[in-house]
C-alpha cells in the first residue's frame, strides 16, 4: 500500500526531517519534500554578534539548500514555501501580544497549530499527497474503532507531544511520525549508515528559532515600545503595600527572584503580574504555589472531555516533570485541580495532560 501512497515530508535540512524522508522512501512511500522559509529577526547583528549566533536557527540559505541536496540525493521532488507573513502574525506577533497582555506564551506550540499543521497541512491536501509526515519525537497508535491516539516518543529526552495537544483526529489521520520509535542516537547512526554525511554530525538548533539569543528579554526590548507597550508601575504586595517601582510588566516571569528592583528584606518572588493595574505582586516562595488552575482555548486529541474522576498527568512546561490531577469542569470553564500544589505557574504558556504515555490534550494557562 505503501507505493500507492503520497506523502509531503516538512525539509528543514537537518537530522530528524532527512531521517524520516529516508525511512518514507524504503517503505516504498512517494515522497515530496517541502522546506519553510519563516519569518526571521530582520535586526542587522554586529559582526562580532554573528560570530556568536546565526540570524535564524533554523530558516537560512544553508538549511534550504541542504534540504535540498537531500531530496536530490534521495530522488524526492522539492518545494520551498514562504511563510514569513504567516509565521509573522500568527506566530511572533501571538508571541509579543501575550507579552503586552502580562502573560508568558509559547510560540512553538503556535508554530505548531498553526504553520506546521496549518498551513503546511493545507500545502499536503493542495499538492494532492495522502499524508504529512514531520521529525517530531512522537508515535500514533490506532484502536479497534479506528480513533488515532499520539503519545510521547521514545526518547524521552526528545519528545515533543507537549507541542501538539492541538492536534484533531481528522488531521491525525493524515500525519506520520516515522522516527518516533527511535532515539536520537538510532537517528544519527542511521544518517551515518545509509550515507547521509551531510546531516549525520550536523549539531541541533536551540531555543525559539525568529530571535537569535538564548532568551527572549533581548527581542522584547527591540520590539515593545515604552509608553505604548509597556510603562513603569508599582511593585506591590498581594495584600497592597507598595514596595517599589517596576520597569515594564513584559520584563518579569512568574517565579522570577533576580532583578525585580526591591532590596532588603526576606527573599521576594514574582507572583503575578496584574495588567489593569499595571502592578507587579511579589511574595514569599511559599505564595508561588498553585492548587487549581484554569485553561482555556483547550482542545482534547478524542473529541472528548476526560472524566472528572479520572487522575491524568500534568505537565505545564515543555520540559518540566510530570505531577497529577484531576479535570473539573465549572459550566464552560475548565479547571486543573493538581494533587500537589504547583509551583510558579505562568499564564499564556501551555498546561498538557497524559494518561501514561498518551497525549490527551491541553489548554492555554490564564490567571485565575
Amino acid at each position: 500500500m505503501a507505493t500507492k501512497k503520497k506523502v509531503l515530508v516538512g525539509m528543514s535540512g537537518g537530522l530528524d526531517s532527512s531521517v524520516v524522508a529516508l525511512l518514507l522512501k524504503e517503505q516504498g512511500y512517494d515522497c515530496v519534500g517541502l522546506y519553510l522559509n519563516v519569518w526571521a529577526d530582520p535586526t542587522p547583528f554586529n559582526s562580532e554578534d554573528r560570530k556568536k549566533f546565526p540570524q535564524n536557527k533554523c530558516c537560512s540559505i544553508e538549511s534550504m539548500m541542504l534540504a535540498r541536496s537531500i531530496c536530490q540525493k534521495l530522488e524526492m521532488p522539492f518545494y520551498s514555501m514562504n511563510v514569513e507573513e504567516k509565521f509573522k502574525e500568527n506566530v511572533v506577533d501571538f508571541f509579543l501580544d501575550g507579552f503586552r497582555q502580562g502573560e508568558t506564551p509559547n510560540p512553538c506550540v503556535r508554530c505548531n497549530k498553526t504553520i506546521k499543521f496549518g498551513a503546511m497541512f493545507e500545502k499536503m491536501k493542495e499538492l494532492g499527497c495522502d499524508y504529512l509526515a514531520t521529525g517530531h519525537y512522537v508515535k500514533l497508535k490506532t484502536d479497534e474503532s479506528g480513533k488515532i491516539s499520539l503519545h510521547r516518543g521514545k526518547d524521552v529526552g526528545k519528545d515533543q507531544s507537549y507541542f501538539l495537544y492541538n492536534l484533531t483526529q481528522d488531521k491525525l489521520q493524515h500525519l506520520l511520525f516515522p522516527i518516533g520509535d527511535y532515539d536520537k542516537a538510532e537517528v544519527r547512526e542511521m544518517a551515518r549508515e545509509r550515507g547521509l554525511v551531510q546531516v549525520s554530525e550536523k549539531r541541533e538548533s536551540q531555543g525559539v528559532c525568529f530571535y537569535p539569543e538564548k532568551t527572549y528579554m533581548p527581542f522584547l526590548q527591540r520590539y515593545l515600545k515604552e509608553g505604548e507597550d509597556f510603562s513603569e508601575g508599582t511593585i506591590e504586595t498581594p495584600e497592597g503595600e507598595t514596595l517599589g517601582t517596576h520597569k515594564g510588566l513584559p520584563f518579569y516571569t512568574v517565579g522570577q527572584r533576580k532583578g525585580i528592583g526591591v532590596g532588603g528584606g526576606p527573599a521576594l518572588f514574582v507572583k503575578k503580574v496584574d495588567q489593569l493595574k499595571n502592578t507587579l505582586i511579589v511574595g514569599s516562595e511559599e505564595e508561588l504555589y498553585s492548587k487549581e488552575v484554569e485553561i482555556r482555548e483547550t482542545n482534547f486529541l478524542s473529541g472528548e472531555i476526560p472524566s472528572e474522576e479520572e487522575e491524568l498527568d500534568i505537565r505545564i512546561r515543555s520540559h518540566g516533570k510530570l505531577s497529577r490531577g484531576r479535570i473539573k469542569k465549572e459550566g464552560e470553564k475548565i479547571k486543573i485541580h493538581f494533587n500537589e500544589p504547583e509551583r510558579s505557574v505562568m499564564a499564556g504558556q501551555s498546561l498538557v495532560l497524559y494518561r501514561d504515555t498518551e497525549l490527551v490534550g491541553g489548554g492555554i494557562l490564564t490567571w485565575n
